[in-house]
């Protein structure tokens, strides 16, 4: 299986298609072509890109309806796997709202 495919499986179990611009930013952020196979060298840097672009992903409409067609995301799925990326690969998880603790 290449990258690319990898990469948009992946994000098709949240609802969610991505566009070649999208693959295309996260190939090059993993420095791998999209083309090349998943294999366990180029795993982790797959998985990281993906982490890494979730955030800016979620900035988009998470629903579309229009002409009796509609469409919708996992949001909260979605959220749940970058935050499961985050800790698996040692990421600062910049979606959580975890309590902050401040000393004055």
């Amino acid at each position: 299986m290449t990258v690319k495919d990898y990469i948009q499986q992946k994000f098709q179990t949240f609802g969610i298609n991505l566009s070649e611009a999208d693959l295309l930013d996260m190939c090059l952020n993993a420095k791998i072509s999209g083309e090349d196979e998943i294999t366990p060298d180029n795993n982790t840097r797959v998985h990281v890109s993906i982490a890494r672009f979730i955030p800016s992903l979620l900035l988009r409409a998470t629903s579309i309806s229009e002409s009796g067609f509609s469409m919708s995301w996992n949001l909260q799925g979605i959220k749940d796997y970058y935050s499961f990326l985050c800790k698996e690969y040692g990421l600062k998880d910049e979606l959580s709202n975890k309590p902050k603790v401040t000393f004055l």
